[in-house]
């Protein structure tokens, strides 16, 4: 009487494992910066045209354009990064799994991707104000900030480009969390959309920037007819602001992993 005895298949090594984590990290940052480069050709692409016609035209027209045109969309590019990190759980999730590498890679991909993602569109949006102030001073108009950090000093424009590049960062994994919680709990998922927002507020809040960063900073002078949103001025309020938009960004990337690290793959 023969007893057929199953071979167990064998697991894969310690250095296999790392390997597959290691490549399916670099794949979903690889589709992220694709993403990112793709929406960062329209957005800047149309800001350009935006803020040279609006710099021209008004100095065309005699009057002085006085704050930047960027600043005056009230942080447009945040609504296209959030989609992008929403989009990312969405389509990689699934491949990532069935590709055999685990959530932990995913994790970390994403946020490498947003870290590179938002270094480079800080330096983008920092060469984008120096460009409109540029502009606007060779045209015989003012130019100042509505908000913001200081922008005075060449340390204030690395200050700057640091938390503009933590703006976009905080943002694109915020937007993640929002996928990454309509995945485990579809549309009840979405009740976390509160507490996974507030990242996204204290950056505002931090950089002086976006829709939250101008109604708490605005100042009534002397009316609201003559309502205004001075720049922070000070070492100290640089610094704080690169801080706050730090942690905005460490909150949102934790916020990340404690929803994404067990998500299920539902089938489509």
């Amino acid at each position: 009487m023969s007893t057929s005895l199953s071979t167990p298949t064998p697991r894969p090594t310690t250095e296999v494992a790392r390997s597959v984590r290691r490549r399916g990290a670099a794949a979903a940052v690889r589709w992220l910066c694709r993403s990112g480069a793709l929406v960062a050709v329209w957005f800047w692409g149309i800001y350009a045209l935006y803020a040279v016609g609006i710099a021209v035209g008004n100095a065309a027209a005699g009057n002085d354009l006085e704050v930047s045109a960027l600043d005056a969309t009230l942080g447009a590019q945040r609504w296209a990064v959030v989609w992008l990190g929403i989009a990312g759980v969405s389509v990689l999730l699934a491949l990532h799994v069935s590709a055999g590498a685990d959530r932990r890679s995913l994790i970390a991909g994403m946020v490498r991707a947003a870290l590179l993602l938002g270094g480079a569109y800080g330096v983008v949006t920092t060469l984008a104000l120096l460009g409109e102030r540029l502009l606007s001073t060779s045209l015989g108009m003012s130019w100042r900030r509505l908000g913001g950090l200081p922008f005075e000093s060449p340390l204030d424009v690395l200050g700057t480009a640091v938390a503009e590049g933590l703006v976009v960062t905080t943002y694109i994994l915020a937007g993640a969390g929002v996928g990454a919680a309509f995945v485990r709990g579809r549309t009840w998922g979405l009740t976390l959309l509160v507490p996974l927002a507030l990242p996204a507020a204290l950056v505002d809040l931090a950089s002086r920037t976006g829709v939250l960063g101008a109604i708490a900073n605005v100042e009534l002078r002397p009316d609201i007819e003559h309502a205004e949103v001075p720049s922070a001025e000070g070492l100290t309020a640089l610094l704080t602001g690169v801080g706050g938009a730090a942690l905005a960004a460490l909150l949102a990337g934790v916020a990340l992993h404690l929803l994404l690290r067990s998500a299920p793959v539902r089938p489509r």
